[in-house]
């Protein structure tokens, strides 16, 4: 058994390195290995799905004692599995649920409780599927991915710790904040000069700060990560946000027709994850629109330059129609004064006026428009200097004052707000990475249930007699495939076959193009899948399982030696005592028919004598009965002749104890009935009589 990172094959020191730090810990890494977490051990750096496929079946096959090529003994029957893989993964919503099929392959015999048990588990998830509604669920599940663990933010530079020993200042250095140590409280007060908000020691509790600057006494070794830097908490919520809140959707959608989904996870949970999570944005911060004081301070600073801007044009617009518009009437004292020389005092009282004035309102305006609150209308006092000036001009450090207030006013409230929301979720974490990590299971088998739903498949009755036997069978890979019935070796369907009904061996016979192949190919299909603990293409099924299979296709053409030597080695692997399914395709033209059909009886005997089983498609079926002494059965695919145009009518079911005619016959056949006149066609026809 596999206990640790080392034990598993390709793993060293430093990939172990690599996954702890990838994944937070070793049990998880573990967890994920065994559990086949394709998907995110593919997101390590330097691993490639296809690596990470290979490194999960090696772990497993290690761990279980099996791999996938001790049952998949050729490459035809591998070839046929992928595509079956292939088929039922393009049902998943989710890249976990299409990269964790890769786990599900056929176990051998020798494994039967583990197929058992898969079909109990695959069987509960085609039934919920059964009751759900696919239109719902796809488009919400697709946003589910596995949760990020590894997640890092920014220091916050304008928040500080300020502490005063060195265990406190190393303590510090955990949080994501500029850290500052200081030896005594006015240095204190100085560095905090820099900060918007504040953390101090205990020990400076009794300093005076500046009412600008917002500070919080903590104990510094105690401190929780919510309570100095939310964010960091808010993080792991905000990078996975779209996993969570698709996988909470997902999970309310199961608990209607399934209340005990999940069971352990408690609906308040739920609830209390979706609250805390509808007020973080992506980027840790807190959503608009959850707060009217956030969001009208906000929007205040947003709007502040262009309201001062537009209001400062048009007090520079009334200041020149007053001035321009001015008289002045000299009398009384004023004349003697103006005879003194002092003009210009009575000039700048009367343009003093009308420049107070403009600017009174002015001030006025901007209170009004930006809805300021009595505190923040008072930085408006330095909005304008005392002299005169022409264009009016807004002090801009004034400004500052209040856009800094204003900074400082959001930094607060939000980091009030998302204390609070961090000190709520930091106890959710696990119940957010459960409803994923649920979610996701949930659609792997899901995936299964879709594909089991679209194709009508059945789970396959496991029996110890050693045979396969279904009704209205239908090939996966055919567009329209018509439903077939049939048997090999022992089952409840052999009842009506009469001679040799228990026929372990079996050559397949009949017409081109009837159906052969696809016979062979559903055979595979149903072993396959059954050896999976998944449902087979069949309204019933009922089977053995079998230790090894093998599936030889069709050769292409007469072979040289060496590729005929070749292909006598691969079929040596059939002999031997382990209880097997062979299924070959035309093996006659891999050499002269005579000397096919003495190999093929010869491979046949070694089956039967072995308590083996198989299928062969032949259109030697005559010759390889003459060369064999045990008992094989003959099956055929027929033509049963020609309809009224002419053109072959064939059924698919393969008949029991026939050996069927050939396509040549019924060509020859068609031609001698098309052109009576011409006795060459008859002459051919009677050859087959």
């Amino acid at each position: 058994m596999i206990k640790s990172l080392r034990d598993i094959p390709r793993i060293g020191e430093k990939t172990a390195r690599r996954f702890i730090e990838h994944f937070g810990s070793e049990e998880r890494a573990l967890g994920s290995i065994l559990g086949g977490d394709i998907a995110s051990i593919a997101e390590m750096d330097g691993m490639t799905e296809k690596s990470a496929i290979t490194l999960v079946l090696e772990a497993r096959a290690q761990n279980e004692g099996v791999g996938i090529r001790d049952f998949l003994r050729t490459d035809v029957a591998y070839d046929m599995y992928e595509r079956i893989k292939a088929l039922i993964s393009g049902f998943a919503n989710t890249e976990y649920a299409k990269s964790k099929m890769h786990i599900y392959f056929p176990y051998p015999a020798c494994k039967k409780d583990r197929i058992i048990k898969l079909q109990k588990e695959i069987g509960r998830v085609i039934e919920m599927a059964g009751r759900l509604d696919d239109s719902e669920l796809s488009g919400i599940l697709s946003g589910v991915k596995p949760i990020k663990t590894n997640i890092a933010i920014p220091v916050i530079r304008d928040r500080a710790i300020i502490a005063t020993t060195r265990e406190e200042f190393e303590a510090a250095k955990n949080f994501p904040v500029s850290v500052q140590l200081v030896e005594n409280p006015g240095e204190a007060v100085d560095v905090a000069r820099g900060y918007s908000y504040v953390f101090l020691s205990t020990s400076l509790a009794g300093a005076d700060f500046p009412e600008e600057i917002d500070v919080d006494f903590v104990d510094i070794k105690r401190a929780e990560a919510w309570q100095v830097a939310p964010e960091k908490e808010l993080a792991f919520f905000a990078r996975n946000l779209e996993s969570i809140g698709s996988a909470i959707s997902v999970f309310r959608s199961i608990r209607k027709h399934y209340p005990d989904f999940c069971a352990k996870i408690k609906d308040a949970e739920i609830e209390r994850l979706a609250l805390g999570i509808s007020k973080i944005s992506e980027d840790s911060g807190l959503k608009s629109g959850l707060d009217s004081e956030v969001d009208r301070l906000t929007s205040v600073h947003e709007r502040l330059n262009d309201a001062v801007s537009g209001i400062e044009k048009r007090a520079n617009a009334e200041f020149g129609f007053l001035i321009e518009k001015s008289s002045i009437t000299v009398k009384g004292f004023d004349l003697l004064t103006a005879m003194d020389g002092s003009m210009s005092s009575i000039f700048e009282k009367e343009i003093r006026e009308k420049y107070n004035a403009v600017v009174a309102k002015a001030l006025s305006e901007i209170s009004r428009e930006l809805c300021l609150s009595p505190a923040e209308a008072q930085y408006l006092n330095n909005f304008f200097g005392e002299e005169v000036t022409h264009p009016i001009r807004v002090n801009q450090r004034g400004m500052d004052g209040l856009r800094n207030h204003l900074l400082r006013s959001i930094a607060s409230r939000k980091l009030v707000i998302l204390r609070d929301n961090a000190r709520e979720l930091s106890k959710l974490k696990e119940t957010a990475s459960s409803v994923v990590r649920e979610v996701l299971d949930f659609d792997v088998g899901y995936t299964i249930g879709r594909f089991a739903r679209e194709f009508t498949l059945t789970m396959p009755a496991i029996n110890d007699k050693g045979g396969i036997g279904f009704a209205g069978g239908t090939n996966l890979f055919l567009e329209s495939p018509v439903p077939i019935d049939y048997s090999v070796g022992a089952s409840r369907f052999n009842a009506g076959i009469g001679r040799l009904g228990d026929a372990r061996v079996i050559l397949l016979s009949g017409v081109n193009s009837g159906g052969k192949t696809s016979t062979l190919d559903l055979l595979a299909q149903m072993i396959i899948l059954a050896h999976m603990g998944f449902p087979v293409p069949a309204k019933q099924c009922e089977l053995g399982l079998v230790e090894e299979f093998f599936y030889f296709g069709k050769s292409r053409g007469t072979m040289d030696a060496g590729a005929f030597e070749s292909t006598i080695k691969d079929f040596s692997a059939v002999a031997g005592e382990k209880r097997k399914m062979v299924l070959a395709d035309e093996l006659e033209s891999i050499t002269e028919p005579g000397a096919s059909a003495k190999i093929i009886s010869g491979i046949l005997e070694e089956l039967d004598d072995n308590n083996g089983m198989g299928v062969f498609v032949s259109h030697l079926a005559e010759s390889i009965l003459k060369n064999t002494t045990c008992d094989i059965r003959v099956d055929g695919i027929e033509a049963k002749g020609l309809d009224e145009d002419l053109n072959l009518v064939v059924d698919r079911n393969p008949r029991y104890n026939c050996l069927a005619r050939s396509t040549p016959e019924l060509i020859v056949e068609r031609l001698a009935r098309k052109h009576r006149e011409n006795e060459f066609y008859g002459r051919l026809l009677k050859k087959f009589k």
